[in-house]
């Protein structure tokens, strides 16, 4: 394991003709943004590049696009000379099948890889690596590196990596909103970056039915008031009940904190009989990676998760319990 330089990552990349680019499993704006851009831009410059993720991707991402994007390993090319994950430092987050396909072809057959993310905890323990917490997203990294190569970002390219920004700040609400993140935003822009299209698409307030949805999360609000905290859930039977999806719940803990009273958001939302995924967000009021880690999760300071077994009512106290500590 190493901590690469750009110019080492320019050099290593120069040198492939087929790029294998994957992202986390329920993607966001980042792992969607990061990808695509750095898979289109890529394809300027002659080398073939395909994206894997497990899941779709999500509708309010669709006017992101790329040449290649794959859901399954079956189709992903044989000669692939360099993998490259972004927005993710643990090969589990990448799903099932492609943590033992990336495990086999980076520890059993030796090849490159490339790691790029701006999360805690790395758990990859192979390749050439460019962590950086301080960034706003792993676009940010991405943006680093291709402001290197000799040509010019496209403006497809830089649609993509400014949606990074914009997701992954909530629209520079969050403390992770730095200089460098406007420095590239306002780059990015002139390059030609469609921020009209962004905004029209992220910030789009949705159908009726993701109102009665959204009514009908909000309906179990848990406020804790000593410790600022606000918890909603959502079952699987809120969905169809709708005639929604888990898309449509995007941003619901990025709203709690919006409150006065509120400085811990958490969305709790069922996966399956007695599954849960939870999602986190807080003002800079506590370091939300540390208490995910408590739950076997993790993230960023101001936005965790983490998944849990169990029942609903334990689950609530049990966030309480560790929130108190």
């Amino acid at each position: 394991m190493n901590n690469a330089s750009i110019e080492d990552l320019k050099s290593i990349i120069s040198s492939k003709k087929k790029v294998l680019i994957v992202s986390h499993y329920n993607p966001d704006g980042d792992a969607i943004g990061s990808s695509f851009g750095l898979a289109n831009y890529l394809e300027l410059n002659n080398i073939e590049s395909h994206v894997y993720n497990k899941h779709k991707v999500p509708e309010y991402l669709s006017f992101l696009s790329t040449k290649n994007f794959h859901n399954s390993i079956e189709t992903i090319p044989d000669d692939i000379d360099l993998y490259i994950v972004v927005d993710f430092n643990d090969f589990e987050r990448s799903g099932d099948q492609m943590m033992d396909y990336l495990r086999n072809q980076i520890y059993k057959k030796n090849e490159t890889l490339i790691v790029l993310d701006h999360h805690e905890n790395n758990k990859i323990e192979s390749g050439h690596l460019m962590i950086d917490t301080s960034a706003s997203s792993t676009g940010i990294l991405i943006y680093r590196i291709l402001s290197e190569f000799d040509k010019k970002i496209d403006s497809v390219t830089a649609t993509c990596l400014l949606t990074t920004i914009i997701t992954d700040t909530s629209s520079y609400k969050n403390s992770n909103s730095n200089i460098e993140s406007f420095k590239a935003s306002s780059d990015l822009f002139e390059l030609g970056a469609d921020l009209e299209l962004i905004n029209k698409n992220i910030f789009k307030v949705g159908n009726i039915k993701k109102l009665k949805l959204r009514n009908k999360i909000h309906s179990t609000l848990l406020f804790v008031e000593d410790l600022k905290l606000a918890i909603c859930y959502a079952r699987k039977d809120f969905y169809s009940d709708t005639g929604t999806s888990k898309e449509d719940s995007e941003g619901i803990p990025n709203g709690l904190i919006f409150y006065d009273d509120v400085e811990i958001g958490v969305f709790i939302r069922e996966i399956g009989d007695n599954k849960w995924k939870i999602s986190t967000r807080t003002n800079n009021y506590i370091d939300l990676s540390i208490f995910a880690g408590t739950f076997g999760g993790g993230g960023h300071k101001n936005a965790s998760g983490f998944l849990f077994d169990g029942k609903l009512k334990d689950l609530r106290n049990k966030i309480i319990e560790n929130l108190k500590k």
